[in-house]
């Protein structure tokens, strides 16, 4: 499998764990995302927004657009438009990251934010995003088993989804 074609399966895996994620959660009592759990974020909601805020960020980032007014606002109260914007903006990242070139996902682009500076490929930065949302969807997961939810959770694991793609 090529660069490409490596780079693009996996946004479209994230974007499918993602849809079914928010799947998941809207079939659940709209409080339980909002339940305060210790943990990275103290909720369901806020590793949600987060998990959002990060992606708009480094698409940004790796489709080279301006920073400079990017949003890093935590809203409440607003999770059930959260979620619509995740599968929205998952889609979208899915369609941007698909549209480079081999050469376009080779190319070193160079961070320069207060908490990091590096330059690294453009695919090294989408691997990132993808396996930040992968983590921060296993901590939704975790949440939820320790709040008595223990059904129809979503198998959203890489394998599984290749495996799913291929049958």
């Amino acid at each position: 499998m090529g660069l490409k074609k490596l780079i693009d399966n996996y946004a479209a895996f994230n974007w499918w764990a993602n849809k079914n994620i928010v799947i998941w959660l809207q079939s659940l009592d709209t409080p339980l995302l909002y339940q305060q759990m210790p943990s990275s974020f103290t909720s369901i909601d806020y590793t949600l927004q987060h998990i959002l805020r990060t992606q708009k960020f480094w698409l940004a980032f790796v489709c080279e657009k301006d920073l400079s007014t990017f949003s890093w606002t935590v809203f409440e109260n607003e999770v059930e438009r959260i979620l619509d914007e995740i599968k929205t903006q998952s889609e979208e990242m899915h369609k941007s990251i698909s549209s480079f070139s081999e050469d376009q996902l080779l190319a070193k682009l160079h961070l320069d934010m207060p908490w990091a500076k590096n330059q690294l490929s453009r695919y090294e930065y989408i691997l990132h995003i993808i396996n930040h949302s992968t983590y921060h969807r296993g901590q939704i997961v975790t949440m939820a088993r320790n709040f008595g939810i223990h059904e129809h959770i979503p198998a959203t694991d890489y394998n599984f989804f290749n495996s799913r793609s291929n049958s």
